[in-house]
Parts: C-alpha cells; structure tokens; sequence
C-alpha cells in the first residue's frame, strides 16, 4: 500500500510540472500501466475524475482527456452510467501502433488516416447519429457517408489528415434509438478523445441530429480559437460556424416543379408534425403565392397530423391510411375531375408508402396523379420518384472548405445556406407539354 501511494505522489508531482497538452497522454500512459501490472484489475472501478484530477493535480478537463483516450481505445468502459471501469479485455495498442480510433468507420468510404506524407492540418470529424454499412429504411446513415467523404476529399486535396471518432462502437451496443443514444460515447467524449489525438478543427455532421447540440460543443471546445463547423439540415444558433440546407425552399422547389408540369390543385399529406416538415409546407405556399394562385390551390391533410413526430416504424401504416382518406375526401383519381392532382410527401420514405396506397387503388403516380418526395432516398431511383435531392455532397464540400480557411487565419461568415436540387422521374411527368405556360421562377 505504501508503494502504491508513492507512486501515485511520484506520478502527481510530474503531472503538475507538465503543461496540460502532455499531462493527459501521461494519465492514460500510467493508468495503462497499471492494468497492465495488475494494481488495476479487469473490472476494477476507476476513481471519479475529479478525484483523478486531485490525484494527478492536474485540471479537471485533463483527466477528462485522459479517460476519453482509455475509452476510446478499449482499455476502460464505462457500464450504464453506474462508473468507469477497467474492461475485461481491451484493444490497446503498444509502440506507437495506431489505436482503432485511428481509422473511420464509414462503411465503404472507411480509409486509413496517416498518409506517409507530411500534412498541413488534422481535422477530427464526428457524427451525432449511427454511421454503418447496415441497410436501413432511414437516409441519415447514407447523409453521413457522403458529408464525410466530400470533407476527406478537401483535406485530401489540401494534403491534410482526417480522424474519424466513432461514437457508436459496436463493444458499446447494440444501439436503440438511433441518435443520442445513451450507450454512445458523448459529444464532450469525442471531441475530448480527438484533443488528444491532436487535431486542428473539428466538423461536426449532424445531418440527422435530434437536437441542438451547440451548447455541448461551445462547453467542450473554444470555437473561437479552435476551427468547427456543423454540418446539419437546419439552423444552429451560433457562435458554431455551419453549413445546413433551406428546407422551406426545397418545399418551394417541389411545388414550383409540379405547376411547372401543369398540375393544378396541390396536396401537401402530413400525417405527422415535425419542424422541417412546417419548413417544407411553408416554402410550397410561397409558390403558390408568387404564382399568382388563390390559397386554396394547396391544401394539406389531414387538418390534424396522426403523429406528434416522425417514426419511421409506423410511418408506413400512417401514410397509407392518410392517402386513402385524402384521395376519397378531394375525388383526387376521379375520371370526371377536371383537376390535375399532385401530392407532395413529407419525404421519399412516405412518398413510396403514398404510391403503394394509389396503387392498390388502381391508380399509377405520374399517369392519374403527380408525386413527389423529398431526400433522394436510393429506393426512389427504381421506383421513379420525382425527388428534391438535398445537397449533401456539396455541404461536406463547402464546409472542409471553411475548415481550410479558417486554419489559414482567414476570417469567413458563420453560416451558409445551401439549396437543394430537383431530381424529375417519372411520376411527375403529367401534362409536360402545360411547362411551357408555367409561372417563371421569381
């Protein structure tokens, strides 16, 4: 027992002579070493980390760093939130290999991330949701792996390096809602783990968070002095930097595009309520507006949504049910209508629900009534769905691209607004010789 204390004070009067940039890494290395040596035993509880501050005399956020590390590489776990402890087997690695945090997991854009070249700046990037190979019914997966590949792309050109923390590790799962989920590693964790690795600027692809998590990265990162980005579908507030897409213009976008092909009455299905939802809704009535229509030309169904929020396990139910109702309540497929009725889904995933409800009543999207969806989800392509396709590429783009210049010492705005893109198929493809005595854009 005295040894072990005179190692401990051994060990806490070198940290305090230690700047703080070194003394995190000297943490994790001794308390490496003493898994290693047995003093820590696989399952041991580790002591709070205010009390490894105390111990080591270092700053809180030090030892912060430091467990942050252990985490990452598989040498600590922490077990529902009772306390740190010692795995029962890690993957730590010795002599200067390279720890799993080292390689994105990205599915099939995964690359290693120490080029043998020299680099000019390290850029860490995390993702607020699940980024996997797994097929899912949800587009947020695939967002996350083309935002990610468009940065690497820049870093890449810039003969940077990127470090990808994964948050969602499978010794951590499995994984039950999706985003946030309380088995991952936190935002304060990732961003303290990739500290340590060194890293210049961070971004931050949260193309499917559910919450504003700008509060989380201002506490565990000084923005004004380190490079961040957020890379997100709707507005932050600041001091983050970030890129994100206007959705009430992609909900502008839908509705031009369908008076544009000669539809004339416009049905805007919201089974559910969800912000960008609302966004897309208003955006459709500003083109109503600028073409000159009564309000009336748009409606939307039904007056009270089904849901509070979007559920993608009973969206489907939802929107088939929503769809009947609406094409009985407006007459929508009758041969005798003089109107030319078009639907626009809250997104491609119900969008496919709405053509498989119209079908089984017989009627075809693009032949009896116009479609479209929103998110270019890959299932649209075979199904010919007229889509307004998010510009995700170009949002990891852009943003690596302030990362860059920010690293430069170049001052550049707080945010930029993207605009999405409409993809035609064939279930828009009524009335196309009306285009020509369309409203023109504003």
């Amino acid at each position: 027992m005295a040894s072990n204390t005179a190692t401990k004070s051994a060990s806490s009067n070198r940290e305090r002579s230690l700047p703080s940039a070194h003394a995190y890494q000297r943490i994790a290395d001794d308390i490496r070493a003493r898994v290693r040596d047995g003093r820590l035993s696989a399952g041991a509880m580790l002591a709070s980390r205010h009390n490894l501050a105390k111990e080591y005399g270092v700053a809180l956020s030090t030892a912060q760093q430091a467990i942050a590390s252990l985490l990452a590489d598989g040498t600590l776990k922490t077990l529902d939130r009772r306390g740190t402890f010692v795995a029962d087997s890690h993957t730590s690695r010795e002599n200067g290999a390279a720890s799993p945090l080292a390689l994105p997991t990205i599915g099939d854009f995964a690359r290693p991330v120490e080029p043998t070249r020299s680099t000019t700046a390290r850029l860490g990037i995390i993702a607020t949701s699940l980024v996997d190979q797994a097929a899912s019914p949800d587009v947020g997966s695939l967002w996350a792996r083309q935002a990610i590949r468009a940065l690497e792309d820049v870093f890449s050109a810039a003969d940077g390096t990127t470090f990808f923390f994964d948050r969602y590790p499978e010794s951590r799962g499995p994984y039950e809602h999706g985003i946030d989920d309380p088995r991952a590693f936190s935002m304060t964790e990732a961003i303290q783990a990739l500290t340590a690795r060194g890293v210049d600027a961070f971004a931050i692809v949260g193309l499917c968070d559910g919450r504003d998590v700008s509060d989380e990265i201002v506490a565990a990162v000084d923005v004004e002095k380190v490079p961040v980005v957020y890379i997100s579908w709707h507005e932050m507030r600041p001091p983050v930097a970030q890129v994100f897409y206007d959705s009430r213009h992609a909900g502008y976008q839908a509705a031009q595009h369908l008076l544009r092909k000669g539809y004339d009455r416009l049905l805007f299905l919201t089974p559910f309520s969800e912000p960008w939802l609302t966004e897309r809704i208003d955006g459709a009535r500003d083109a109503i507006r600028h073409a000159g229509l009564p309000p009336e030309t748009l409606q939307t169904f039904p007056a009270e949504p089904l849901a509070a929020r979007y559920d993608i396990d009973q969206v489907s139910a939802w929107t088939d049910a929503a769809t009947r109702a609406a094409i009985a309540h407006f007459d929508i497929l009758s041969a005798s209508a003089r109107s030319h009725w078009a639907i626009i889904a809250p997104n491609d995933f119900t969008a496919l629900a709405v053509q498989r409800a119209a079908a089984d009543l017989g009627a075809t999207a693009g032949l009896d009534y116009g479609l479209i969806g929103f998110d270019d989800d890959p299932l649209s392509v075979s199904a010919g769905l007229t889509t307004v396709r998010p510009p995700i590429e170009a949002m990891g783009e852009e943003a690596g691209r302030m990362l860059l210049r920010a690293l430069a010492g170049e001052s550049s705005g707080l945010q930029l607004r993207l605009r999405s893109r409409i993809i035609p198929r064939a279930s828009t493809t009524r009335a196309q010789t009306t285009e020509t005595t369309s409203p023109s854009n504003p």
